[in-house]
């Protein structure tokens, strides 16, 4: 273990203040390096880059909850990102620490519930002449937690890998500036995008978190440094990157478990949406996700047993190419991966449909189903009807599928373009 990441919001409670800095000093002495921001970052402005930086290459992390950081969605996206990469399988070592009488209901209440499966550091409320103390217990914490393993082989970072190897393909430093300008980094940071050590990697990082239209922006500055090939690759890790994170997250098993029954209900209206979402979700991988999709076409009077047997054929002879009863053996190396089927239902689903979906369950407990529901978000009655419904947040807009797909339509054309290949209007 060598880099913790302390995410806070302690500007102006002087109790949380005191524990934040005794714990630097206290990690500092036992020769951790210490990621923290030692300044306020007004609500609504841009992610810094340092901190998307470190947010991407921390080792562990201490989590400083007190009745402001609840609130804070600055907060709320450490917390996602860092999680999301335990989801992804980082030995990401986390203490969340609740400062003062908060409970962990109160964590659950304010949207930050992922953490409740971590045991909470607790500490009493106090003044700062107690912060010491408090300090020194989430350190002797650190002293039970394993030291983070090499994490080089998760999803995320095979992903930023992969960025960082297409951006150092680029001809000349003045396009790598011109992205990141792009992205909204300021002038301060811009040597450290084409220091020789690490500068592509610091680029590829902030990736994670850009906003879709600046990134289509970015590969507009890029893509003339950059071979054709290499700017399709580039293009393509880069299509997702306009699903939420925080949305993209809730299709994952989370941090160690085996998904059990679970059932994806995503307001989209297209099932190329679904793929978009499970490609952020998993980072784009290539190993350890597998992905296949059907319909929903009931055409008899038992719509239930019909919607389950076409199903069940789907998953055996889509994931394990069995066609026949006698070919139906699972591999030995099942756990390996995930598994998502895909049903492009672009209509909120009814009690039938998720009874359905429930026997697909039972055959198959290990199976994620991702349902389009169409843009209505599905009645509660229904959602109870499933075993484990998520429904992932923030919620889509039509628009939001118009634009996305319009936006990545157009960034898959643009190698053509720069060629003076343009399609002939009819």
């Amino acid at each position: 273990m060598r880099e913790v990441f302390i995410s806070h919001s302690a500007r102006g409670d002087d109790f949380a203040m005191a524990v934040r800095d005794s714990l630097v000093e206290k990690l500092r002495l036992k020769h951790y390096d210490v990621l923290v921001d030692q300044e306020n970052i007004p609500p609504g402005d841009e992610w810094r880059p340092r901190i998307v930086d470190w947010l991407a290459r921390c080792d562990a992390v201490v989590f400083l909850l007190n009745e402001k950081a609840l609130t804070s969605s600055w907060v709320r996206r450490e917390v996602n990102i860092l999680l999301w990469r335990r989801a992804l399988g980082a030995p990401l070592p986390v203490v969340p620490v609740l400062l003062g009488d908060l409970s962990t209901t109160e964590v659950k209440k304010t949207g930050l519930e992922e953490l409740g499966p971590i045991q909470f550091a607790r500490t009493p409320d106090g003044a700062p002449d107690v912060a010491e103390d408090i300090a020194q217990s989430v350190l002797d914490r650190f002293a039970e937690l394993p030291a983070a393993a090499v994490s080089g082989d998760t999803p995320m970072r095979t992903w930023l890998d992969r960025l960082e190897s297409y951006l150092s393909e680029a001809r000349r430093a003045g396009e790598l500036t011109r992205a990141a300008t792009t992205l909204g980094l300021e002038q301060k940071y811009l040597p450290e995008v084409t220091a020789a050590a690490g500068g592509c990697l610091f680029l590829a990082h902030q990736f994670l978190v850009a906003p879709p239209a600046r990134v289509e922006r970015a590969l507009n500055d890029l893509a003339p440094a950059l071979p054709d090939g290499t700017l399709r690759r580039l293009i393509a890790q880069l299509s997702a990157t306009w699903v939420d994170e925080e949305a993209a997250r809730a299709l994952l098993p989370g941090a160690g478990r085996t998904p059990r029954d679970m059932t994806v209900l995503l307001n989209a209206r297209r099932a190329g949406t679904a793929q978009q979402y499970i490609r952020r979700a998993t980072c784009c991988a290539t190993l350890g996700y597998e992905v296949r999709s059907t319909g929903d076409l009931p055409t008899g009077e038992d719509r239930v047993g019909e919607r389950f047997r076409d199903w069940e054929q789907t998953v055996w002879a889509q994931f394990f190419e069995a066609d026949t009863h006698e070919d139906r053996i699972l591999p030995d190396d099942l756990g390996d991966r995930t598994h998502y089927l895909v049903i492009d239902k672009s209509a909120p689903p009814d009690a039938e449909f998720a009874e359905a979906v429930g026997l697909l369950h039972d055959a198959f407990s290990w199976l994620i189903v991702l349902v389009t529901t169409g843009t209505p978000v599905p009645e509660p009655p229904v959602l109870a009807a499933f075993k484990n419904p998520v429904v992932p947040k923030p919620l889509l807009s039509a628009s939001d599928e118009v634009t996305a797909r319009l936006r990545n339509k157009r960034l898959a054309q643009l190698p053509d373009k720069l060629a003076g290949r343009y399609e002939e209007s009819p």
